[in-house]
């Protein structure tokens, strides 16, 4: 029999910890130490910080070092999954997780730069509910990929119900108010760094330039980015599903003044169109138009589907509180996290 867990109380938790620093970390093991080291330099002068590595599903040794890290100081704390669920699943468990007043979400492999940690919580200080981190590209970074992001923001704000500049990403400081009220949310899919804009709490921007990477290799590759880009899409916005009815229509518009066309041109012309080019172009347009339509349709169909199943986001195999470092009983190896609080 499954065993359902759930994340600490935060009304039970230490007042004195202020600061909670979420790292999702996916084979990130030779950044483990290193990151933890720097935040915890930093933080010392800024206030007591717990820092919780969340281990999705890692296989290269990321696991073994939040242990270590974890034995060595109690204010480490870490989640592991059973597998891999995804950065978004690996956010939502820390910040069900964390205990501080306000909560820091960044990556592991230094690629949001730990120095610019300390502007974050000076902007919250200064009463700003939501602090985020917008990515300035330099010309280190190609300029397909500078277009691309662009054009995906500017589409974004044009089909969603949020306003995000480029360059916006999940390396976030919020409130323990935001953190409360995001966790308080049902749905599967959890495209943070647009939830946060839309919850509506006054938010602050810091720019920074995306750090250099220690060890290894990024984990996002093109069909995960395209993947996020939808989310993002679909999480906030029924507008696609409109457009795609204008789209029916315009092409319907189009049909009939064609068929217009060939009437007027059969009566008073005395000719058809002839041949099969011109047949074939038309199949082809309204074939791709239904293509599409029925691609947005099943889009929003599926995450309908996820959403309806009620399946746990992740499920967690082990945190830092556990007696045992690993799951032995098999009652215990399926303890799942419900999705809604």
């Amino acid at each position: 029999m499954a065993v359902l867990r759930t994340m600490p109380d935060i009304r039970m938790a230490p007042a004195a910890i202020e600061f909670s620093i979420v790292l999702p970390a996916h084979n990130e093991a030779g950044n483990i130490a290193p990151i933890i080291a720097e935040l915890k330099r930093l933080m010392s002068r800024l206030g007591r910080t717990e820092i919780i590595g969340i281990d999705d599903g890692s296989t290269d040794g990321t696991l073994d070092a939040l242990r270590v890290a974890a034995d060595a100081d109690p204010m480490v704390r870490y989640v592991s999954f059973t597998r891999n669920f995804g950065h978004e699943a690996a956010m939502r468990a820390g910040l069900r997780a964390a205990r501080g007043q306000a909560v820091i979400v960044m990556d592991a492999d230094f690629e949001h730069p730990p120095e610019v940690v300390p502007q974050l919580v000076e902007q919250w200080r200064a009463g700003f509910k939501v602090v985020a981190g917008q990515r300035t590209d330099d010309a280190a970074v190609s300029r397909f990929k500078r277009a691309t992001s662009k054009l995906y923001y500017r589409t974004l704000g044009a089909l969603g119900d949020v306003q995000m500049e480029p360059g916006s990403a999940d390396f976030l400081l919020m409130d323990r108010a935001a953190v409360n009220t995001i966790n308080r949310f049902e749905s599967h899919e959890l495209f943070l760094r647009g939830l946060v804009r839309w919850l509506g709490f006054p938010i602050a921007r810091v720019t920074y330039q995306p750090g250099q990477r220690r060890h290894g290799a990024s984990k996002y590759s093109v069909g995960r980015m395209v993947e996020l880009a939808l989310t993002g899409i679909a999480a906030h916005s029924v507008r696609p599903l409109r457009a795609a009815i204008w789209l029916a229509l315009t092409f319907a518009a189009l049909g009939l003044l064609f068929v217009v066309y060939s009437i007027v041109s059969f009566f008073f012309v005395q000719h058809t169109v002839a041949g099969w080019t011109s047949i074939m172009a038309a199949i082809a347009i309204l074939g791709a138009a239904q293509l599409f339509v029925l691609g947005i349709i099943g889009e929003y169909v599926g995450r309908i589907l996820r959403e309806t199943r009620r399946r746990p986001n992740y499920v967690v195999a082990e945190t830092e509180s556990d007696a045992r470092p690993s799951v032995a009983a098999v009652d215990q190896s399926e303890r799942m996290l419900p999705a809604a609080e």
